[in-house]
């Protein structure tokens, strides 16, 4: 300030004399002029003009010292003030603050800091960090940002490589048991650049935010999911089990000091607190390892119970709209597990139980009439599953395109016509008349969609890896058959979704259907091999994931000319292919006592996938080994098949890597990746599956 009022006064004190040599000039010009082009005598002109310029100037200099005195009366008078103001500001402002330089260390505080902080004596150069743990680039930061935020520009400053990194949000500085909210500005005086931090308190609206947090209300439901099932098998009552499991519930609910309520047969509500629900998280829902000690009938069967819970919306009518969403998730993906819905995303807990098939054909009468209702008030159908065909996803397809043709109503298959796949198991179904024009790309499929169109995805229930997930995205009406589980929210919600993790494969769903819907001998027997080929992949020739109702289905597909003998000729492959698979067996290695894990690089075959998942199927059949695991490294993605005996959950392993899959059979693809850095993750994957089994028992 002082510096800005001498440079002042020494302009102003500059200004007559600058007048004074510019008005001299001006005077002898005229004298000049008057000497030149007039009469007028150059003595009596020069005197005049030596009066003039007296005169002048010493209006000049009367104005200018005027104002110089008001100036310097108004100035004293303002300094006094301001002395005065920064007195009061600084004893007597509750709100802390203090001025360090750029080294961090205090140059001057006011007393409301000195007294948060507990100084009696000199504070002067002690660190800011020391006092609050405030640290000097997070004052810069926040400095930073708050210039940003002024001028929605780029500021070019060291600390501007930090502004993504961090969230001034999440900024504090803590006194004591007091919390702080930093604000900090950038001052400069005599040429020195100092930091003023001003403390707001923040504590109680800290407490108050985290009251509320933690008491937010959560919604959940939980389903008893495999008592009717497994009572199937065993042959006894279940009423015991179902009491036993519910007083398990509400004894747990009350300890944790949550509300349950059951509101139908084995069905119940649950409400509760944030608080108690990351309690929950913490100790993953251990609540679902205790329902599995309940066991039924002499096997010792468990008791699984499924839950959905959440805790977005607005309002406690949407969580439980969302709950119950999540519930069914939880079931379509097996049960005996949790699926929570947090605003960070969906999260899963458990899920260590085998999926028991089911041996009513109640729900699948029921999809076979909505689907033909569907089919029949629709302009077109188009059939779609995931790109690179395996025999099951085609097989689906030829399945409902069987039924589209037999309701009267024009259906197309999206299909990659270039697959060994597709060629080895259609040759002999492109000769009918009804599928000379039946087979399209993604582009064709497009075109043929409209309004009226109805899309039916097979044996896949995530868009991403469709085959043409354009059309899937621009659709109006959609159904979805899958027997994956489900691993997320539906990107544009079906009008009918039938998943069924319990079924062998998305052919054996199809052929169900089919049988309620078609009479007899309208299935072809081409169609037929097609759809037992799908089966026979999917359950590796009827050795893994079968029930009663594949063996039906199987059975239903014998009748309608199918030939397990002719069907496994579409497995044939080529000799790379088989070269291929040796390559695995070399490389393979023991892991954790229980599980194989081989990899190699693809030799650029088509079919390298299909190798390694033979090539997991193949350790599988190693004695003591529960899990096998195979990686081919395609491009710049590696590929994982994973394939277990039914003791080893491969489907939450590698859930943990980005992919999915069954109990005993799963997949995932890493992204620019190599070999080496994917079995780290697996192996990464599968200590950490291990460790969450290990806590659950203790």
């Amino acid at each position: 300030m002082q510096n800005k009022k001498f440079d002042l006064f020494s302009r102003l004190e500059e200004l007559p004399s600058r007048l004074y040599v510019i008005l001299a000039i001006f005077m002898l010009a005229i004298h000049t002029v008057l000497c030149t082009f007039t009469e007028i005598r150059p003595v009596i002109s020069g005197f005049i003009v030596v009066l003039l310029y007296i005169g002048i100037s010493l209006c000049v200099y009367l104005i200018s010292r005027r104002r110089m005195n008001l100036y310097r009366i108004e100035t004293d008078a303002s300094e006094a003030q301001n002395s005065g103001v920064i007195h009061t500001f600084r004893n007597r402002l509750s709100i802390p603050y203090a001025v360090i330089d750029t080294k961090g260390q205090i140059v001057t505080l006011n007393l409301a800091m000195r007294r948060a902080v507990g100084f009696k004596g000199s504070a002067f150069q002690t660190n800011i960090a020391d006092v609050c743990g405030l640290k000097l680039e997070d004052i810069e930061f926040l400095e930073v940002q708050k210039d940003t935020e002024k001028t929605e520009a780029d500021i070019e400053s060291p600390v501007v490589s930090r502004v993504n990194a961090k969230d001034p949000s999440k900024i504090f500085a803590f006194i004591g048991e007091r919390k702080y909210r930093p604000e900090c500005h950038m001052i400069q005086s005599k040429g020195k650049v100092y930091h003023m931090v001003v403390l707001n308190d923040i504590t109680e609206l800290d407490a108050i935010t985290t009251l509320h947090h933690d008491e937010h209300s959560v919604v959940g439901y939980i389903v008893l999911d495999n008592l009717e099932e497994i009572a199937q098998y065993v042959k006894v009552s279940y009423q015991a089990e179902a009491l036993r499991v519910g007083d398990i519930l509400k004894n747990w609910a009350t300890s944790v000091g949550a509300i349950i309520r059951e509101y139908d047969k084995n069905k119940y509500v649950l409400i509760m607190s944030r608080k108690v629900l990351a309690t929950c998280i913490k100790n993953k829902f251990e609540i679902l390892d205790t329902v599995r000690e309940v066991h039924i009938g002499e096997d010792n069967m468990p008791v699984t119970v499924s839950m959905g819970i959440a805790t977005t919306g607005e309002n406690l009518a949407q969580r439980e709209r969302d709950a119950l969403i999540c519930l069914d998730n939880a079931l379509q993906r097996g049960g005996d597990q949790v699926v929570l819905k947090l605003e960070t995303g969906i999260h899963y807990f458990g899920g260590r139980t085998k999926t028991h098939q089911k041996r009513t054909r109640g729900h699948s009468r029921i999809i076979a009439t909505r689907l033909c209702s569907m089919i029949s008030s629709a302009s077109n159908v188009i059939v779609m599953g995931h790109a690179n065909p395996d025999f099951d996803s085609i097989g689906a397809c030829v399945g409902i395109a069987s039924l589209a043709l037999h309701l009267g109503v024009d259906v197309k298959i999206v299909a990659d016509t270039e697959s060994e796949n597709f060629k080895a198991c259609t040759h002999r179904l492109c000769e009918l008349s009804d599928y000379k024009n039946i087979f399209v790309d993604g582009v064709v499929g497009l075109g043929e969609s409209s309004f009226g169109t109805l899309l039916i995805i097979v044996d896949a229930n995530n868009y991403k890896i469709l085959e043409a997930p354009e059309i899937a995205a621009n659709s109006f009406k959609t159904v979805i058959i899958d027997h994956h589980i489900k691993k997320s929210d539906f990107e544009q919600e079906p009008n009918l979704v039938y998943i069924d993790p319990s079924a062998s494969s998305t052919c054996e769903q199809i052929a169900e259907i089919l049988e309620q819907s078609l009479p007899a001998g309208v299935l072809r027997t081409e169609e037929a091999n097609v759809m037992m080929a799908g089966i026979m992949v999917d359950t590796n020739n009827f050795t893994r994931s079968v029930g009663t109702r594949t063996f039906a289905a199987a059975l239903y597909l014998r009748d309608a000319g199918a030939s397990p003998e002719y069907a496994r000729t579409f497995f044939e492959e080529a000799f790379e292919d088989y070269t291929s698979e040796a390559r695995f067996g070399t490389e393979a290695h023991i892991y954790r006592d229980q599980i194989a894990i081989t990899s190699t690089v693809s030799n650029g075959s088509a079919n390298s996938r299909v190798a390694a998942a033979k090539a997991a199927d193949k350790l599988l059949t190693v004695r003591n080994v529960n899990a096998a695991f195979a990686l081919i490294l395609i491009g710049d993605t590696v590929h994982v098949s994973a394939r277990s005996n039914g003791t080893i959950n491969v489907q939450l392993i590698l859930e943990k890597i980005g992919g999915g899959g069954h109990f005993d059979m799963a997949g995932a693809a890493i992204k620019e990746s190599t070999l080496e850095i994917a079995e780290e993750m697996l192996k990464k994957a599968i200590d950490e599956h291990f460790e969450d089994i290990s806590k659950a028992k203790n």
